[in-house]
């Protein structure tokens, strides 16, 4: 599943995310491979909200389809 799929609330690790830019950017929010996450709110057609080590961070839709995650 990806990060746009992800449900409030739920905590998640990263798995892959696709491409080469696509993990620059993520690794700019200091997601990569491994990282757990928790999904703050999922605004449908709109970003994901998720936090890590207590700081929230706004991914923008586009980019959460491109990030794999799997349930913790």
């Amino acid at each position: 599943m990806t990060l746009a799929d992800a449900q409030d609330g739920q905590a998640v690790f990263v798995t892959r995310t696709n491409g080469e830019e696509i993990t620059s950017q993520a690794m700019r929010f200091g997601i990569g491979e491994g990282t757990k996450i928790q999904i703050q709110k999922n605004i449908k057609g709109g970003p994901v909200i998720i936090s890590k080590n207590q700081l929230e961070i706004a991914i923008g839709r586009k980019l959460a389809q491109l990030i794999e995650v799997a349930p913790e």
